[in-house]
């Protein structure tokens, strides 16, 4: 039994992972892949969150959404260039101080 004074020790995760197409215009080709992954405690339901990445979106590297709870990881196929995936457009979300 828990006990509800103490905190989760976090040892049995769930793994969320959804595979995303994406295209440079909608009904379009598929031009990239990412694979946006969330994990959670199986017991008390806490999300992780990721560490060392910028918020937003990149085919180039990984990134992670803004509250830091998915990781976005571009993906492409064994069979596809290097560069698959490496035109589409992406964005970066940065915090500035106020001031600056």
């Amino acid at each position: 039994m828990t006990d509800p004074d103490k905190p989760c020790p976090h040892e049995n995760f769930d793994a969320f992972v959804e595979i995303n197409r994406l295209t440079t215009v909608e009904d379009g080709p598929v031009t990239g892949y990412s694979a946006d992954i969330r994990v959670t405690c199986h017991d008390c339901h806490e999300p992780f969150r990721w560490t060392g990445l910028e918020a937003g979106l990149s085919q180039a590297r990984p990134m992670c959404s803004v509250d830091e709870t998915i990781l976005v990881a571009p993906l492409r196929p064994a069979s596809a260039d290097p560069d698959f995936g490496l035109g589409l457009p992406g964005y970066a979300v940065r915090i500035r101080e106020a001031g600056r």
